[in-house]
């Protein structure tokens, strides 16, 4: 086994506001909690700082008239003919080095997707990545360029034969299907709180695909209040049937960490049990992973839970070294760190039956219209 943090320390010089949800700085937060559990302390497990990638890498997918339109951002000033492209929202605000920042998120997933296509690694994790929502020439959902889309057709075209996507954040991964959605190259699968109560409004169960692509999208909307035990039942029903059928040579999963019930921008009830017996399933889905960090609001809940999945990604334990010393109930940016398994949670027998009825209809839809593209029994 080889394994690659992507991190560098140049993601806290960028924000999006103080008031903006999305914390770049939250990688750092993540590296020095592994650090303080000894999840880098193994030979196969190294650290590797990206570098901001060429502007090239980012024509592989976007327009070139939206390249322009983010550089010219840069400086943090605009006009109001940067709207055509999502830029100068509440979600996507132009802030100084807006594309410097973009740059060093493509930059940071392309390391780690040349790190398993030249063998370096066969599992990576990059926290600052996962851009699932950017679309071809605009920008939306938090997201100015859509790494994702860029890592996996770089992996098509240096000799994968197939990827598989899976997206466990919050909400739908549109941009990422948008992108896929007409291949038999891709198998796309993003479980995420319905398109009903959440932006973008999108990803739900009858959007399978068209053309040589139908039954390779797979959508799993979730109603409000859905938990781990309905989660996990969910995940396990669906992802290790289909990863087996497709057979993929590497998985690329966006790790999003928004399903958590204290998350604000969201209204499932998720703890970080659920979560790792997810990510435990994805772990055993493909030899090669490239994991990318996703949303994720409530910022401490998202440094464990990132931290577990690294654990979980390398098969190790973590250990915290620091234990009983002085100062060790403080870590880093004023956070207390002593736990990092979440209480467990379970909404109320009432909600639990209208979760599952939900749930149910959904999943015998995938069963009926997607299983049999893929040769598995409904």
């Amino acid at each position: 086994m080889k394994s690659a943090f992507i991190y560098t320390p140049a993601f806290d010089t960028y924000s999006l506001g103080t008031d903006h949800p999305f914390k770049p700085y939250k990688a750092t937060m993540v590296y020095e909690l592994c650090y303080r559990y000894g999840l880098f302390d193994h030979p196969w497990i190294k650290v590797l700082e990206p570098m901001p990638s060429p502007e090239e890498v980012m024509a592989e997918y976007h327009s070139q008239e939206y390249i322009e339109a983010l550089k010219a951002c840069n400086g943090g000033y605009y006009d109001f003919t940067m709207l055509h492209f999502g830029l100068g929202t509440g979600d996507n605000p132009v802030f100084k080095g807006v594309y410097d920042f973009s740059l060093l998120v493509l930059g940071a997933t392309m390391a780690g997707t040349e790190c398993i296509l030249n063998g370096e690694a066969d599992t990576v994790f990059s926290p600052v990545g996962g851009l699932h929502h950017g679309g071809l020439g605009h920008a939306e959902g938090f997201c100015y360029v859509n790494d994702i889309v860029i890592a996996i057709k770089r992996m098509l075209k240096r000799g994968f034969r197939k990827v598989l996507y899976v997206d466990i954040d919050a909400h739908h991964g549109n941009g990422v299907q948008d992108a896929f959605y007409d291949t038999d190259e891709v198998l796309f699968i993003s479980i995420h709180q319905n398109g009903e109560s959440l932006y973008p409004g999108t990803g739900f169960e009858n959007e399978i695909g068209e053309g040589r692509g139908k039954g390779y999208t797979v959508n799993m909307p979730l109603p409000e209040y859905t938990d781990d035990e309905v989660y996990v039942r969910v995940f396990k029903e669906i992802f290790p049937p289909l990863a087996k059928a497709f057979d993929p040579d590497c998985v690329v999963a966006q790790i999003g960490l928004d399903t958590l019930k204290r998350d604000p921008l969201t209204n499932l009830r998720l703890t970080n049990n659920g979560y790792c017996a997810v990510m435990e399933e994805i772990r055993r889905g493909s030899s090669k992973i490239l994991a990318l960090g996703g949303g994720g609001y409530s910022v401490p809940d998202v440094v464990r839970g990132w931290t577990l999945a690294w654990a979980i990604l390398n098969g190790v334990k973590p250990v915290d070294h620091f234990v009983g010393s002085v100062g060790s109930g403080v870590y880093g940016h004023g956070q207390s760190f002593d736990q990092l398994y979440d209480e467990p949670h379970r909404v109320s027998d009432a909600l639990k039956k209208s979760v599952d009825s939900y749930v149910d209809n959904k999943l015998a839809y995938i069963k009926e219209q997607v299983f049999p593209i893929h040769g598995l029994s409904s």
